[in-house]
């Protein structure tokens, strides 16, 4: 499942002209997601059709090409099903954007990123964008109570703060993209040098998580830090012993340091904040399986996939369980809606990609050639799918990059020289210039 050896040409109008709007599109849809959808697609569509001429077919691409026209067959034709079946043309026309127009545009998008960037270039970009994640909240926090809800509205079509109680939570877009980049980053610390920072972004990623009144964000702390444990005895010698032998158990010292700190900086950010309240709220939910609604929402989903018989009843159709009004729908519980709409075998066709990123990285884990990189996409994808329990980000077509970006990156093999340039830097370099640099 290798591709390519070599990395296209990285000069020339058309070269740079991708890079900056690569930069642009997923500094766009990490930081501020779906607070300007119009502008956001609009801005997806002219980097991809602009990077689609530098990008190079490899194996792997085509593979991924495979699976998305096997999907693309799927959505259209279970959009005739649900068409047949009475799916509104809002439904239609929705399902194909998300599930027909999207994932090519990421496909081009993420493998553009691979041959323009790298892999490690990538990452380190992600890092950059965690900051400023982190920052949309603060920013968000501090103007909703300085100056008012009406003042990031352009932000959020209905802000709300709630710190009342002991509890904390805000409705914030971002904290969808931080599903992913805090798994990631608890997984595998390691892609940032700076050990200051190693300690200083996860306190600043826990104190954004409970203060976000998300359980899936919450959720993302363990499951990074776990998948970090099962995958780093994988890593290639040459990381694995990389200044890595110092103190084994490190991460762990890290993250209850990381707690602490961020305990401390939460009791003086909000007298009336109650963790112990909020830890608690968030093991009932799991034991719950997600709270009342989405346990209604699963026995609702239940039924009608039993009344299909695992066959599904179209795109577009619903059950008789409501969770949103405007777009009825849709659910929260993602691989179950799927099921109802494309049956059992559509699920499993949709899944074509995950599954083959699980499977190479399996494979390189049991050959111990794992990479940080490797490590960093796989558990913040983990965490995204995981999260499709709880939110349909994955029918968002700006969260989509959670999917597509890791997917495409994790089926390619660095080249040599990029292999040797990051590891001469201590993995901080990549192929192009306009990679950042994090201390």
């Amino acid at each position: 499942m290798a591709i390519s050896e070599t990395l296209p040409p990285n000069r020339g109008f058309i070269a740079f002209t991708s890079r900056i709007l690569l930069i642009a599109t997923l500094a766009v849809s990490v930081i501020i997601p779906h607070s300007f959808q119009v502008p956001t697609a609009a801005l997806i569509v002219v980097t991809a059709a602009i990077a689609v001429f530098g990008v190079r077919m490899t194996k792997w691409l085509s593979l991924q090409l495979m699976f998305y026209c096997a999907g693309a067959a799927l959505t259209v034709f279970y959009l005739f099903i649900g068409n047949i079946n009475g799916a509104p043309n809002d439904a239609i026309i929705q399902t194909a954007l998300v599930y027909l127009a999207s994932p090519l545009l990421w496909l081009v998008l993420a493998s553009s990123l691979q041959q323009r960037l790298g892999t490690a270039g990538t990452v380190r970009w992600l890092l950059l964008f965690t900051w400023g994640g982190m920052a949309s909240v603060v920013v968000f926090f501090y103007a909703y109570f300085a100056f008012g809800r009406e003042s990031v509205e352009f932000l959020v079509e209905d802000p709300n703060i709630n710190v009342r109680g002991g509890f904390a939570g805000a409705t914030m877009y971002v904290y969808g993209s931080l599903i992913f980049l805090t798994a990631a980053f608890f997984a595998e610390p390691a892609v940032v040098r700076s050990r200051l920072v190693r300690f200083v972004m996860p306190a600043a990623l826990i104190t954004a998580a409970i203060t976000s009144g998300r359980s899936a964000l919450i959720l993302a702390i363990p499951i990074g830090y776990i998948l970090g444990i099962l995958l780093r005895p994988g890593l290639a010698e040459r990381y694995s012993t990389d200044g890595r032998n110092g103190i084994a158990l490190l991460p762990t010292i890290g993250l209850l340091v990381a707690i602490a700190f961020a305990g401390v900086t939460l009791n003086a950010l909000f007298a009336q904040l109650d963790l112990f309240y909020i830890g608690n709220l968030f093991i009932d939910k799991l034991l719950s399986g997600g709270g009342s609604e989405r346990v209604e929402q699963t026995g609702a989903l239940w039924e009608g996939i039993e009344r299909s018989f695992g066959l599904g009843w179209g795109h577009g159709i619903g059950v008789d369980y409501i969770r949103n009004d405007r777009l009825p729908w849709r659910y929260e519980i993602l691989p179950l809606a799927t099921i109802l709409r494309v049956g059992i075998i559509g699920l499993v066709i949709y899944a074509l990609p995950f599954v083959s990123a699980a499977w190479v990285i399996v494979r390189r884990m049991r050959a111990r050639t794992l990479t940080p990189w490797d490590i960093y996409l796989a558990a913040g994808l983990g965490s995204a799918t995981i999260a499709t329990f709880t939110n349909p980000y994955l029918e968002s077509f700006i969260f989509q990059w959670m999917c597509f970006i890791p997917i495409v990156l994790l089926g390619s093999v660095q080249t040599e020289v990029e292999d040797e340039q990051t590891e001469e830097a201590g993995m901080e370099t990549s192929p192009s210039r306009l990679t950042p640099r994090i201390a």
